[in-house]
């Protein structure tokens, strides 16, 4: 059960209080002294549109004014039963109650100074010692209470700080995994270029063969006239050497183009 609010010793209260919410589980001592930003209209906005991370800062703020409601007297409740969130409700009683303990504190620092301003021989005193004391262990407790904050804004400042330095570290992967797709791209270009080239040379090939083509079969027409002449067989010679001169070239160039 939380600590028991009465409306007496609001600063011991709220140690005693910060310190139970803190040991059940800190997420909801965050929600309460930051605050997070809950979804615009979450009342009348329909539950089944809430995302997880909006149901999940719902459920905390909820199980925080709970946590808050339970330690409260019906007095203390009704004051602050309009709040909305957790972190108003822990504001709306620190502005209530540590007013009155400041003004107190007020009080009795200013009746000293009056005190000893008078005459020496007016050593009438308009507020107790245990008053003085209350107000001292009041404040002592406040300080108490701003380092508290400090130490949990410490903390969530180096929680921020590694998950920038993650940040980092994942953008460097990234950067690495950029420059590696580069060095592919440049290897793919490289690699169309060849084939461009390969495929202008297969072009020309065929068309040099497509011109050897058409002088073969010139001179098989060649040949065909000089066959039957006698007198012109050193010619037809000629002409078979130079038939099948072209005809090994022919072959060559095909070979070339299937490399």
């Amino acid at each position: 059960m939380p600590p028991f609010f009465d409306r007496n010793d609001y600063i011991q209260w709220k140690i005693k209080m910060s310190t139970f919410i803190q040991s059940l589980d800190y997420d909801l001592w965050d929600m309460i002294v930051f605050g997070q930003q809950l979804p615009k209209e979450y009342i009348s906005k329909p539950r089944i549109k809430y995302n997880e991370k909006e149901k999940e800062m719902l459920k905390l703020n909820a199980k925080a004014k709970h946590i808050i409601f339970c330690a409260l007297s019906s007095n203390e409740f009704d004051r602050i039963s309009s709040c909305e969130t957790a972190k108003e409700i822990w504001n709306k009683l620190e502005d209530f109650h540590e007013e009155k303990n400041v003004e107190g504190v007020t009080s009795c620092l200013m009746a000293l100074e009056e005190d000893s301003s008078g005459d020496e021989s007016e050593n009438e005193v308009n507020f107790t010692f245990k008053e003085l004391q209350n107000a001292y262990e009041n404040l002592f407790k406040e300080y108490e209470n701003i380092c508290l904050k400090n130490k949990s804004l410490k903390k969530n400042a180096i929680s921020m700080a590694n998950e920038i330095d993650n940040l980092k570290k994942e953008n460097s992967k990234y950067v690495k995994e950029i420059e590696s797709l580069k060095d592919k791209n440049s290897f793919y270009m490289n690699e169309i270029d060849i084939l461009n080239v390969s495929s202008k040379l297969s072009n020309d090939s065929l068309k040099e063969n497509e011109k050897l083509k058409i002088e073969i079969d010139a001179l098989k027409k060649s040949f065909s006239t000089f066959s039957n002449s006698s007198a012109n067989v050193r010619a037809l010679n000629i002409i078979k050497y130079y038939y099948w001169a072209l005809k090994l070239f022919s072959h060559f160039l095909g070979w070339a183009r299937n490399l």
